[in-house]
């Protein structure tokens, strides 16, 4: 066959559809893994592999979603997981024969990646590079890691992925979207894209999760801000129980409909997940495969991105003002607070970069004698709770920036890399295996006088960088500002490498501002002006002071004359707000600060927040200050849960902030507890024995549910994932429980939630039933008659207050 890179800039080819539901029909128990039918009912997978190939599949995913070690850990199988993934991959290809590519097919670990959950960044890795180099080995086509909702596993896994295969066969990444179009991590399509893009993915995408009208948007906006080829599989709609079944709604009619507006949003391959079946693949071939896809046009700017944030970098877009303020060099207390392992004047600093209306942060956490690299990882963690913005990390030492890379949820800018060769060496290899951008110093072993020698080292350091295999969209130029008071011409010469690395390499540039001013009074009116000419030559970004007023009028008004602001729209907007009030241009004065947050003000924003770091001193704080301890944790500490899960509700904050805020209150009740027992224990509301049901191994949603539970009071019994029913009534006897709650992801799954109801009710026993999870539905818990569905964690803590209601109205009237 033509290599499918290649059959893909001319055509829509198609993938297969649903695996579960096909095998389901065969007798594949409800919580049995599909993954072990490789070995025990081969023919089984093979005939459905060839229903879909006939049916008019290009690709065809193996039947290795979950036969990663981790995942076949909770079925005894982890040391079959050769023989299975192999297996899946000779089944496909005899079905195939070959009339379609074999993409080794992995899905997600099942677990929280840190520093949200337990496992580590470095194992995950190994887990997706073990799973990825079996399948190359087996002979696969391609590898698609699909069904992602976190970025930071979606990292992982990629890492893992390459390392494994290389740049030997594609690879295809996809992620889940919920119907607003962002992930339940909190990334929207452009977000997602750019960290895609960062490790240079040949397909990107989405699949699960939601039906294909709520796809159409996001195929559309992934259309508009990448060329990366584009994969969708939608789901049949929502999943609905009827008759003993989980049936989806969806028609293969009804989904196939949407293909073409698939197409014109930039899909050049369309599938199908959970409910599609080989009928809709058969329409699809008679009607999607004859609609060439659309070109797109090739994206030429930087992009830097948070977990949830994606900023442009480069000429026509808005100049790019990077904080400087998190640095310890010249400040004491900042450097004490390094040196102590804290991180409270890190997450304040940012906070006011971020409100003062910067657009990234530079964070450097360079403190001599601190463990630079353990600091790094703690800082970048501790920020990324509290603020959106992009992060550039700042070292000198390659261990602090691995450090930072790792663990940071998005595409980080590093700072920085020069024309040293052993710099060179130890830096971009980084870059390339960690997806992130970095800003070059177009210096080497010295600093060039001249401009023209300057472009000589930013040639030399872009040829290498793109013979490692990053692109230019990987690179921006710091063109060095020196000190005019010192050499008046360099700053001349400055502003010409500006102009000649645009006109000569087409990339982006940016400046440390703050150096060329040293020494020279009135420094802020020397090194603005310099901006302002800086920006005129072609400057897309500086590394500068977010909270000077003039720099921000600065480098609004330059913007105008740079083409980065359209009908001066944004100019108009801004200089509202600079008015003084008789109406001329004069800056206003700065209004007087806030009112300072009292101690428990400041623990419930800790919260709020997730400052895990913080929270153990002001609560030491407030109880020295003469607050009781239960007024702490009733009127400060329980509201703020619970105003986190509204915010999650409400789509304002998402799961890793959850994670963060619930842990940040367990470390902040830890303090309280001494105190507490000794006024008399917070009386707890009830037991509630928590499990993922049997034959389901993801238990993210659920660990969520449990810290907030146990943080508002409850005794929850964690009894893990993968749980068979008989396990869960004896511990709810055991513990004398009031609610059993059951949480579920897959749809191979729901119906042990029915199970477990049927059985209560059939033995009479008195427990209350809460179910929830990704696949559960309003309409799915009133058909099975569970007490209560908790549409996600927000609703949890709520749910269980009226179920342990209505448990003591039953039992009272027992």
């Amino acid at each position: 066959m033509k290599p499918l890179l290649e059959r893909l800039k001319s055509e829509v080819l198609l993938l297969d559809g649903s695996m579960g539901a096909l095998l389901q029909s065969r007798g594949l128990p409800a919580g049995y893994a599909p993954d072990l039918w490789n070995l025990e009912r081969p023919s089984d997978i093979q005939n459905v592999h060839a229903e879909y190939v006939d049916a008019g599949s290009d690709i065809i995913l193996t039947n290795t979603f979950g036969s990663s070690r981790l995942r076949l850990r909770e079925y005894n199988s982890e040391d079959r997981i050769g023989e299975i993934n192999r297996a899946g991959v000779e089944l496909a290809r005899r079905a195939s024969r070959g009339r379609a590519y074999i993409a080794g097919d992995i899905g997600p670990s099942g677990t929280t990646i840190a520093p949200f959950g337990d496992l580590s960044f470095d194992d995950a890795i190994e887990i997706f590079r073990e799973q990825a180099h079996i399948l190359l080995d087996a002979g696969c086509d391609l590898i698609a890691i699909e069904t992602m909702f976190d970025i930071q596993e979606m990292r992982a896994a990629l890492i893992g992925v390459r390392e494994a295969v290389g740049n030997r066969i594609p690879v295809m990444a996809l992620m889940t979207f919920n119907t607003d179009g962002i992930t339940d991590s909190g990334s929207d399509p452009e977000t997602a894209a750019s960290v895609l893009e960062g490790f240079g993915v040949d397909i990107m995408g989405l699949n699960c999760s939601v039906g294909p009208e709520a796809m159409v948007p996001v195929v559309a906006r992934l259309g508009q801000t990448t060329n990366t080829y584009i994969a969708v599989e939608p789901n049949a709609g929502l999943p609905l129980h009827q008759d003993g079944r989980t049936i989806y709604p969806a028609n293969a009619e009804e989904v196939a409909s949407f293909a073409p507006k698939f197409v014109e949003g930039g899909a050049n391959i369309i599938g199908g997940c959970c409910g599609t079946t080989p009928d809709y693949i058969r329409i699809l071939a008679r009607t999607v495969k004859r609609i060439p896809p659309i070109s797109r046009p090739t994206p030429n700017l930087l992009k830097i991105s948070s977990r949830t944030k994606m900023t442009l970098v480069g000429t026509g877009v808005p100049f790019l003002i990077v904080g400087e303020k998190i640095n310890p060099t010249g400040k004491k207390k900042f450097s004490e607070a390094i040196a102590a392992g804290q991180t409270d004047l890190i997450v304040a600093e940012a906070r006011k970069e971020m409100e003062a209306g910067a657009h990234a942060l530079d964070v450097n956490v360079g403190v001599p004698l601190v463990n630079e690299a353990e600091m790094m990882d703690k800082a970048v963690t501790a920020i990324q709770n509290v603020v959106s913005l992009p992060i550039v990390i700042d070292s000198s030492y390659a261990s602090a920036l691995e450090a930072g890379l790792k663990i940071y949820p998005g595409r980080a800018l590093v700072n920085s890399v020069n024309a040293e060769d052993e710099r060179l060496e130890e830096v971009l290899p980084l870059i390339k295996r960690y997806g992130a951008s970095v800003i070059a110093l177009v210096s080497g072993d010295d600093i060039p006088e001249k401009a023209s020698d300057r472009l000589k080292n930013a040639e030399k350091i872009l040829k290498r960088a793109l013979d490692l295999g990053l692109t230019p969209r990987d690179i921006i130029f710091d063109t060095l500002a020196l000190t005019v008071s010192a050499v008046q011409e360099a700053a001349r010469q400055t502003l010409e490498t500006i102009r000649l690395i645009k006109s000569e390499l087409g990339m982006p540039t940016i400046l440390g501002l703050s150096n060329v001013s040293f020494g020279l009074p009135s420094r802020k009116l020397i090194h603005d002006n310099f901006l302002a000419m800086a920006i005129g030559s072609g400057l897309d970004a500086a590394i500068c002071d977010p909270y000077d007023l003039v720099l921000h009028q600065t480098v609004s008004s330059a913007s105008v004359f740079a083409g980065r602001d359209p009908d001066c729209r944004s100019y108009i907007k801004k200089a509202e707000s600079w008015a003084a009030p008789d109406g001329s241009s004069a800056p206003k004065i700065r209004s007087e600060p806030n009112r300072p947050l009292t101690t428990v003000e400041e623990i419930r924003q800790a919260i709020i927040e997730g400052e895990r770091d913080s929270i153990d001193s002001l609560v030491r704080r407030a109880l020295a200050e003469g607050e009781s301890p239960f007024t702490i944790f009733l009127d400060y500490m329980t509201p703020a849960i619970r105003h986190l899960g509204d915010l999650f509700g409400q789509r304002v904050k998402f799961i890793p902030h959850l994670i963060a805020g619930a842990d940040t209150m367990k470390k902040g009740v830890d303090v309280l507890q001494p105190y507490l027992e000794v006024q008399g224990p917070v009386e707890k509301k009830g037991t509630i024995v928590f499990a993922t049901v049997k034959g389901d191994i993801h238990d993210i949603g659920k660990n969520i549910c449990i810290l907030m539970l146990r943080n508002f009071g409850y005794n929850v019994i964690d009894l893990g994932r993968n749980v068979p029913l008989e396990t869960i009534l004896d511990a709810a006897e055991t513990n004398k429980a009031e609610i059993v709650a059951l949480s579920a992801l897959m749809t191979t799954t729901m119906m042990q939630m029915k199970t477990a109801i049927d059985t209560i009710r059939e033995r009479n026993l008195p427990y209350k039933v809460m179910i929830g999870g990704a696949v559960v539905t309003t309409k799915f818990s009133e058909e099975i008659k569970s007490d209560g569905y908790g549409k996600d964690v927000g609703e949890v803590v709520p749910l269980a207050e009226k179920l342990i209601q209505i448990f003591s109205k039953d039992r009272v009237k027992v």
